[in-house]
């Protein structure tokens, strides 16, 4: 019996990066400066509008792996994720970008989970997929602490 599929969407962040289901992405828009917040922590980017939805954008590199956020350039996209949990504010989150996402189909035998010492409770995993490293966001995780610093809510 063959491997199952999983089809997965593989997002550049600086120097890594960001797996997620295929049914998770909403829409990759061209970088466009969100509207920030009074009083936000550096990884809370903003919010834009989307489709009649206030989409808080967070720079994932700084927010789940303590990364100084790169320079905005072209390749900046935000990517717009289904938050698939119980926030009654946060629906849809932009992850900062850098270049376009690229769908992959992975197996058993082509994800490998990396062991990692200590991953903040926004992460779920490191894994190798081919020869790229990535990381698995845990996004009930990365909803609540959102919600929190954008909205202040619990």
């Amino acid at each position: 019996m063959p491997d199952k599929e999983i089809r997965t969407i593989l997002a550049p962040t600086s120097d890594s990066y960001v797996m997620l289901p295929n049914s998770a992405v909403a829409e990759v828009l061209s970088f466009t400066t969100p509207e920030p917040f009074k009083r936000a922590p550096t990884w809370l980017l903003g919010e834009l509008a989307w489709h009649g939805w206030q989409v808080p954008v967070i720079c994932v590199d700084q927010l789940a792996l303590g990364r100084m956020r790169r320079a905005i350039s072209p390749q900046t996209r935000i990517l717009i994720i289904k938050t698939l949990g119980e926030s009654t504010q946060v629906n849809y989150i932009g992850l900062l970008i850098h270049g376009l996402p690229r769908l992959k189909k992975v197996t058993a035998k082509t994800l490998l989970e990396k062991p990692s010492d200590k991953l903040p409770k926004t992460m779920f995993s490191k894994v190798m997929i081919d020869d790229l490293e990535a990381v698995i966001p845990e996004l009930s995780e990365v909803t609540k602490i959102v919600e929190e610093a954008a909205y202040g809510s619990n």
